[in-house]
């Protein structure tokens, strides 16, 4: 029996209903009208991006007692706080998310590199901070093979991010977390991703790619607010 035009409209209206939900998500979830779409410290560091993410999470600490868990975050630092298995498969490597505030990497400051993989085979810049309020990266990388470097060359990783650029893959973005004051007692943490990228192909799975992104962002953002919400010192 032949379908009805009736149930073929119905059934592309809800794929066009399924598939505007799916782009939705990708590019933001957890997040007002106003925090997606209003400005954020850092978006000038990729003033035009070709894709754009932003997440967000309520957690009931001030922003002073959820500060300590962001500025220690980074590679065999106090980790990303995302799932573990996370290294393994990516980097083929065991690495820590700790549960504690540790001291030693209290301090942050513009121009520190901050590793993202075993001998900073992928890194970030820090391009801002404002103690208690954000926290700005930048990373140019390959999309998906590592290169180690000396993260005390600042010449060769800037020679190592125009040799990628130049080679035409390569993803170049932004990555910024904001602490905003929610009410007495707790706080909105933002994470928002500005990037571009080649090849311009990416594009066709720019909405997977959100996707994922969703996944990895809110296991960083719930992580943070387990540990900021659990912590009673």
């Amino acid at each position: 029996m032949s379908r009805g035009p009736g149930r073929c409209v119905v059934g592309l209206a809800c794929t066009v209903v399924g598939l505007g939900g799916l782009h939705r998500l990708s590019w933001r979830s957890g997040v007002t009208n106003e925090e997606a779409f209003g400005s954020l410290p850092g978006d000038d560091v990729i003033p035009h991006p070709m894709l754009e993410w932003t997440r967000g999470i309520t957690i009931r600490r001030k922003p002073a007692l959820v500060w300590p868990w962001l500025v220690q975050m980074g590679y065999h630092r106090g980790g990303w706080y995302t799932n573990e298995w996370v290294d393994r498969v990516i980097w083929r490597v065991d690495a820590r998310n700790v549960d504690r505030i540790l001291a030693e990497y209290q301090s942050l400051s513009v121009g520190d590199v901050v590793p993202d993989g075993p001998d900073y085979a992928a890194y970030f810049w820090v391009r801002a901070i404002e103690p208690e309020r954000t926290i700005v990266y930048s990373s140019i990388r390959h999309p998906y093979r590592g290169h180690p470097i000396d993260p005390g060359n600042h010449e060769d990783l800037l020679r190592l991010e125009k040799r990628l650029v130049e080679g035409g893959k390569y993803i170049d973005f932004s990555w910024t977390f904001v602490l905003q004051p929610h009410g007495s007692q707790s706080t909105r943490l933002l994470l928002r991703t500005r990037a571009n990228y080649a090849p311009k192909a990416v594009r066709a799975v720019s909405i997977p790619l959100g996707l994922l992104d969703v996944y990895f962002a809110h296991t960083i953002l719930r992580g943070v607010k387990r540990r900021a919400e659990a912590d009673h010192t």
